[in-house]
Order: C-alpha cells, then sequence, then structure tokens
C-alpha cells in the first residue's frame, strides 16, 4: 500500500512539473506616458521564467511602429530560487505627435520539449509638441515712425491706390495662368505617374537622399488625389491630414488609412533626417503604384 501510495505521488509531482513548467510571467512598459516631440524614453520587456528556460525575444530593427529604434540592449539575471528574468530595454523617439499604442510583442519560449508563445500587452504613449502655436513674441511692436513732410490722408489714399492695383494685377495674372494650365495640364493619372518617373530615375535614393524622394513623393500622391477625387488636401498639415482624408469621396477606406500612415512615417524622414530601412522604402514604392493602379479613371469616366 506505502509504495502504491508513493509511486502515485511520484507521477503526480511529474506531471505538475511538466504542466507548470513554462509558467512566464511578462510585462511591457514605457519610462514616460507622455513625452514631447524629440524626446527620448525606454520601452521595457520583463519576463520571468524557470532557470535554463530558452527566452526568444521580439527584434526591432529600425522603427517600431511610429517610433524610431536609437538603441537596444537584452540583459538576463537570476531571480529567486530556480527563476531568471530576461529583460529587453528599447530607447526610442519620434518627431511625430499623436496618442500612440506601442503594438504587443511576440514572446517565444522553450524549456525541454515544452515550448510557448505569449504576447505582452499593449503600452500607450502620448506625444506632445513642444509650442501650442498660442505664443507672443516677447519683443513690443514699435509704432511706425511718423513722417511731417506729408499729411496722414496722403499716405491712406496711396495705400488704398496701391492695394487696388495690386487685386487688378493679381486678378488678371490668376485668369491668365489658369488659362494657360488649363491648356498645357495632364490628367490627374498622366501627371502623376510621369511625375514619379521622372522623379526616380533622378537616382536620389541612390545619393542617400530620401528626404527629398518621400517629399517630392508625398506632393505628387497629394496633388494627384486633390485633382482626382477634388479633394483640399495638397496643403494639409499631418494634423490636418486626418480629418481631410476621411472625406474624400470615391477612395476606399484602406487607401484613406494608409495616406495617413505614410504622411506619419516619413514626416521625420523629410525633416528630421531619420533614414527609412529599404523594405520600408520598397513598399511604400509598391503602395504609390498600385494606388494610382486601383484609382485610375475609367474609360468612360474620362470621356
Amino acid at each position: 500500500m506505502t509504495h502504491f501510495f508513493q509511486k502515485n505521488l511520484l507521477l503526480l509531482l511529474i506531471f505538475s512539473g511538466a504542466a507548470f513548467a513554462l509558467d512566464l510571467e511578462v510585462k511591457a512598459s514605457v519610462s514616460a506616458s507622455q513625452v514631447f516631440i524629440g524626446d527620448v524614453f525606454s520601452y521595457e520587456i520583463e519576463i520571468t521564467a524557470p532557470e535554463s528556460t530558452e527566452i526568444r525575444l521580439p527584434e526591432f530593427v529600425g522603427n517600431l511602429g511610429n517610433f524610431e529604434v536609437k538603441d537596444l540592449q537584452n540583459f538576463r539575471e537570476k531571480k529567486g530560487i530556480g527563476q531568471e528574468r530576461f529583460i529587453q530595454k528599447a530607447v526610442l523617439n519620434t518627431f511625430v505627435s499623436g496618442d500612440f499604442l506601442i503594438a504587443p510583442q511576440t514572446i517565444e519560449a522553450k524549456l525541454g520539449n515544452d515550448s510557448l508563445q505569449i504576447q505582452t500587452d499593449p503600452a500607450a504613449i502620448r506625444v506632445m509638441n513642444r509650442t501650442t502655436g498660442e505664443e507672443t513674441d516677447i519683443l513690443d511692436i514699435e509704432s511706425p515712425v511718423k513722417d511731417p513732410r506729408m499729411p496722414k490722408w496722403f499716405w491712406i489714399t496711396l495705400a488704398v491706390i496701391g492695394g487696388i492695383l495690386l487685386i487688378l494685377l493679381g486678378f488678371f495674372l490668376h485668369r491668365k495662368f489658369k488659362k494657360f494650365s488649363a491648356v498645357y495640364q495632364l490628367p490627374p493619372y498622366e501627371e502623376a505617374v510621369a511625375a514619379l518617373q521622372e522623379m526616380r530615375g533622378r537616382g536620389l535614393l541612390l545619393s542617400g537622399n530620401q528626404a527629398e524622394y518621400f517629399f517630392e513623393m508625398g506632393f505628387i500622391i497629394r496633388r494627384y488625389l486633390e485633382r482626382r477625387f477634388q479633394a483640399e488636401i495638397l496643403d494639409a498639415t499631418l494634423a490636418e491630414l486626418r480629418p481631410r482624408m476621411a472625406h474624400v469621396p470615391g477612395l476606399t477606406q484602406n487607401y484613406k488609412e494608409s495616406m495617413i500612415l505614410f504622411a506619419e512615417e516619413t514626416e521625420p524622414v523629410k525633416f528630421a533626417k531619420v533614414k527609412l530601412p529599404q523594405e520600408r522604402i520598397e513598399f511604400w514604392n509598391a503602395w504609390a503604384d498600385r494606388l494610382l493602379q486601383d484609382t485610375r479613371p475609367a474609360p468612360e469616366e474620362k470621356k
């Protein structure tokens, strides 16, 4: 009887050990929930696992979502009896403001014949502008110097006449160049295709000039969408682009969202000299061609 009890107890311990062999504790956190544009902060993943567990941590190459990876370090240390702690610390920053979520990251663990995949919780962070746009100049504006040689009414009359002349000149030039552009302007699709081909032929990427490359690509795509769908997005800032894209008629939701993502991802490239990896450059090149092809006017629509 005692032998039978000991045998069953041994089997129970063996199966219990196998069931809890991969009991993982995973946490993901950021060093600050709110940062300013350009500030660096850390994103840390901590895993507590049984000793001798093989842990495969996520690999961040270049970018992590909307954030640039400035540094990445991995640590491994003992924690208590029979446990180890794995820490991955990434130093990030961004030049795009807004509310973001760092997506869940997949952790792979293996101990003996047991393996497990587990995901971290998403991490929220708000990136704020350094200025609100409401600041005033610290210097007082000086009043104009009075000229005692001429009466005040003379200068007012002169200003009114000058304003009228400028308005007439602007109206004349507007009508002249509007007529000129109406005659010689290509249709939206043909113009965009020709502009992309000319831009790519200048070898901007070969010379490492990603800023000018994506600046011109963004201008070409915005001008095409504005002419193709009569949408006022050419001069929209990054903050204005999202609500304006929502009201573009005839464009699918997928392309509306990807247009906003393109603007967010290339904004630091154009203004902060951030470099995109080769796979992202190829992705956006293919995306631009696919956007033009999918929204190309049908023959009857051209008529």
